[in-house]
């Protein structure tokens, strides 16, 4: 149930601060750019080039500025860099578009109609992207509501409540060709309804989320993924919880290169993080309502629900904002909706948010919503929290030549952010038992800034080395540090995922291609954890 503000519960959540916020905004701005408005809920949407395609249940659209009304059943296509309506492009669809997917020039619509454009389409279509023209002879019609779409090379995978596509039996899973349409031999199966799908970053497997206690005749509880054989993975994460009177279903994914990150209703809601390299979990948020949709870009997750005013002990209402490598809240991007969230793409020029929404931030904006980036004019990210990096933790000493730009370092394995091992949050883990473990990374420069700002999570000491000259150095002795320095003390506790930021002379960069390089110094060789990542920004 959504509940009103509490004014003692939020001067609470205030004063606690649960957990402790990054030092600086998430990456888009919580006020929206004008825009076309819908009049009915919005439950998908996709980035594709220039191009953005929003669908749901509305029929017509309002410009937020103008006050224009142009009518649309159920899908628009919209400028990406404007936000103008592509009026030529017009595919009347006569029931609700539950998802979307592109791919081969083509959007492929999910959902519970049965006509698009006049034509018969029962449940899925195929609709040119330049055109708007609905594929001819693509109809693999699904006998239920399909509500997860996701295409790896010629094949759409498709998910939902269906028993049957194409007149044969696939039980809640289907495979069909993007150019033809003609189904495909894969039929994994699941017990009960795919709400989610999203293909795996390596493009091996499709991972699926929904209200399924069994997938392809494994145990799999609500959250699991299948190969493109159609087997499934050994990829298990842990169900939040799994009670008959309140289970936590996954109603949407998205994925980066280390981790998948899950909407989870039951309970209130969640947001939880996954490592794809073994399905154990990095961190999780509660909040006092479900959360219906997430995207992630860099280092930032964006969650969004039907959550307020409590999302991990910060008043958050339907929109909240975490960093990506510990889960902590954001603590400036805080939009309000007095609705549900169904459907979140973070693009690289905005955050675009539909639902069933009929005020953001108090005002009359109703179902579908776009926050444009922060210019670059401010903070700009050099190197993001959660970044990859080429590491050494074999317990070898490697004297001073590893710290300089033209180093070789191929034979490196690498990893992103956070490494460690130990504490259950680290995205690369890395050998126990050694004193000392070396980290490099490059980035790229190309205009001047007057601020720099370098934030460290390290545990237990810490060298930084940027264009192969010291400019910090943390919990170590004075002098010269060789590989056997011990750090001066344990770090322990909340201290061991905070971030330590510290200013840096922006005088140390240089343009093109910029070399940062960290050595990471335990205080024993039997530590029982480690913990490094770092961000660098500028101004």
């Amino acid at each position: 149930m959504r509940r009103k503000f509490l004014t003692v519960l939020s001067l609470v959540i205030l004063l606690t601060g649960l957990f402790t916020a990054p030092a600086w905004a998430a990456d888009y701005s919580g006020q929206p750019r004008a825009n076309w408005l819908p009049n009915g809920r919005v439950l998908a949407i996709v980035h594709t080039g220039d191009r953005v395609v929003i669908a749901g249940e509305f029929t017509s659209l309002r410009h937020s500025t103008t006050g224009e009304t142009v009518g649309r059943q159920r899908v628009a296509l919209l400028d990406a860099a404007s936000g103008d309506l592509i009026r030529s492009w017009s595919p009347a669809v006569n029931g609700a578009v539950q998802v979307l997917a592109v791919g081969n020039g083509r959007v492929f619509l999910g959902g519970d109609f049965t006509t698009v454009a006049g034509q018969t389409r029962t449940r899925l279509a195929a609709v040119d992207l330049a055109s708007g023209g609905v594929v001819g002879g693509w109809s693999p019609a699904a006998n239920s509501t399909v509500r997860g779409l996701a295409v790896i090379g010629d094949t759409l995978y498709a998910g939902g409540a269906f028993s049957q596509v194409a007149g044969q039996n696939r039980n809640r899973l289907a495979a069909v060709d993007v150019n033809s349409g003609a189904l495909r031999g894969w039929n994994p199966g699941a017990n009960n309804t795919i709400m989610t799908m999203a293909p795996a970053p390596n493009g091996g497997s499709v991972l699926v989320g929904g209200q399924f206690r069994s997938l392809g005749g494994a145990t799999r509880l609500f959250l699991g993924s299948v190969d493109l054989g159609g087997s499934v993975t050994s990829w298990n994460p842990p169900a939040s919880c799994d009670v008959p009177s309140n289970q936590c279903w996954v109603l949407d994914l998205a994925a980066d290169d280390g981790n998948v990150y899950a909407a989870i209703a039951g309970v209130g809601g969640r947001l939880a993080a996954y490592r794809l390299s073994d399905g154990s979990r990095r961190w999780e948020r509660t909040a006092d309502g479900d959360v219906e949709s997430v995207a992630v870009r860099g280092s930032y997750v964006y969650a969004a629900g039907h959550f307020c005013p409590d999302f991990a002990g910060f008043q958050r209402c339907d929109f909240a904002a975490v960093d990506a490598g510990t889960g902590a809240v954001d603590t400036d991007f805080a939009p309000t909706a007095n609705g549900q969230v169904f459907a979140l793409n973070a693009g690289p020029d905005a955050l675009r948010a539909g639902g069933g929404y009929s005020q953001l931030n108090d005002v009359a904006r109703p179902n579908y919503t776009e926050f444009p980036l922060i210019p670059p004019s401010g903070d700009v990210t050099l190197v993001p929290g959660g970044s990859t990096w080429r590491y050494l933790d074999d317990g070898s000493d490697q004297g001073t030549a590893w710290r300089a730009a033209g180093f070789n370092d191929a034979g490196w394995p690498q990893g992103a952010a956070q490494f460690g091992f130990g504490d259950g949050d680290e995205r690369q883990v890395v050998a126990a038992g050694r004193i000392t473990y070396y980290f490099r990374a490059t980035f790229g420069v190309a205009a001047t800034f007057g601020q720099l700002t370098m934030g460290v999570i390290r545990d237990d000491g810490a060298v930084v080395y940027l264009n192969g000259q010291e400019v910090w150095r943390n919990n170590l002795p004075t002098g010269t540090i060789t590989a056997a320095t011990r750090a001066l003390s344990t770090i322990s506790g909340t201290a061991e995922s905070q971030w330590t930021d510290v200013s840096l002379s922006p005088g140390l960069l240089q343009q093109g291609q910029n070399t940062i390089t960290v050595e990471i110094h335990q205080d024993r060789p039997d530590s029982s954890d480690i913990s490094f990542d770092l961000r660098l920004r500028a101004r």
